[in-house]
């Protein structure tokens, strides 16, 4: 019990020391990039912020709760809900892919269209990093995300200022949001342990889906 106690007590202060630092360097590379960019190039990464931000609230479906929140979990769990968030990240990616056309006629805003195609790809990287998230959640290790948040934050908010500065305009929000998503990726596949099994499971799908429901 007393090892559980720490482990949430460490976990808490590494939970705060991430919202704080992330947040406090976010702030301070949007006050830099808002002295470099127009409005309407926020404006322009606003309007695609919502359909990713819906795809990704889709792609999860409450499934890392639900192993979250399950006490005996499995391999086969993890390794289930991996690919199904990964089937359903490469299915947004493609459906917000192929209607970037219409998202940018529905703006009247003609830079949409790439835009859409190419920040769609946070997507996919958010699908594969879900489980990682959780695993570690699972285990109580806020310590290597907080400093895989960081350092995420870091890295991307020099690639965003950098190219600011170098007169990419909205491509370096764009930069700024794939660096920081990917290489949180990339850090969270080097440092955490955990590899999918190559098994897709109908019974442990079925059984995670009703803890899902029951959250609700």
């Amino acid at each position: 019990m007393s090892t559980l106690k720490q482990k949430t007590i460490h976990g808490f202060i590494w939970s705060f020391i991430d919202n704080i630092a992330t947040n406090g360097f976010t702030f301070i590379v949007g006050i830099v990039l808002a002295r470099l960019l127009s409005p309407k190039e926020f404006g322009l990464i606003g309007m695609i912020t919502i359909f990713i931000a819906v795809s990704e609230s889709l792609i999860n479906s409450g499934f890392s709760q639900a192993l979250i929140r399950k006490k005996d979990c499995s391999e086969t769990d993890y390794s289930t809900v991996f690919y199904f968030n990964l089937g359903v990240g490469i299915f947004f990616f493609l459906l917000l892919f192929f209607t970037a056309p219409a998202i940018s006629a529905f703006f009247d805003e003609p830079q949409l269209k790439n835009l859409v195609r190419v920040l769609a790809f946070v997507v996919i990287i958010d699908s594969l990093t879900i489980i990682q998230r959780t695993t570690l959640t699972k285990r109580v290790d806020f310590k290597l995300q907080t400093k895989v948040s960081v350092t995420s934050s870091i890295i991307s908010g020099i690639v965003g200022i950098g190219m600011a500065f170098m007169g990419f305009g909205v491509w370096s929000l764009v930069a700024k949001t794939l660096s920081q998503r990917g290489v949180n990726s990339i850090l969270l596949w080097l440092f955490n342990k955990w590899r999918p099994l190559l098994v897709f499971s109908k019974n442990s799908f079925q059984s995670l889906f009703l803890l899902v429901i029951n959250c609700f």
